[in-house]
């Protein structure tokens, strides 16, 4: 998903997760937990740690109706160069469950990158959804994933290090 750099800029994700509500708002949905399965991404670098993501995920293995088109900012604090990749995120979601409900997106993540061209992904973000829509509540939507990247990256065998 994230930690892509100037050299190799495109991902591309398939993941599952979770739509967790509090106890209160999942018995006015229908319940606090929802599958999501899948849920796939599309990930470009862009510029001074920053990528861009898109994602639809929905719900194939679970009775509620949850699908999520999600558009994300991602900043990675200038390690997308290393195999180690956390990051922030903030965004915005169309959420269509019972009505197309838009939400704001607040999140962290990390990619660690096993192999040149792939990573495992987790991350979560709180998406929060104003008051006044009773068609959603605001809740938590953790992910993990595998990730893809269309050029070999460099990979950095240390986890960590030190610039001089």
């Amino acid at each position: 998903m994230s930690a892509q750099n100037p050299d190799s800029k495109w991902t591309l994700g398939a993941h599952i997760g979770s739509v967790i509500y509090s106890d209160l708002d999942g018995k006015n949905l229908g319940g606090a937990y929802i599958d999501q399965i899948p849920r796939f991404t599309l990930s470009r670098y862009m510029f001074s740690n920053i990528t861009f993501e898109g994602a639809i995920g929905t719900t194939l293995l679970d009775n509620q109706k949850y699908t999520t088109f999600d558009g994300i900012a991602k900043y990675d604090f200038g390690k997308s160069f290393d195999n180690v990749v956390p990051y922030i995120l903030i965004g915005g979601s169309f959420i269509k469950g019972t009505k197309l409900t838009t939400t704001l997106n607040l999140g962290a993540g990390n990619t660690f990158w096993i192999f040149p061209n792939y990573g495992l992904n987790i991350q979560v973000m709180y998406k929060y959804s104003d008051p006044r829509y009773t068609s959603q509540f605001s809740h938590l939507y953790p992910t993990i994933g595998i990730v893809y990247s269309f050029k070999s990256r460099n990979m950095n065998r240390r986890l960590w290090h030190m610039n001089h």
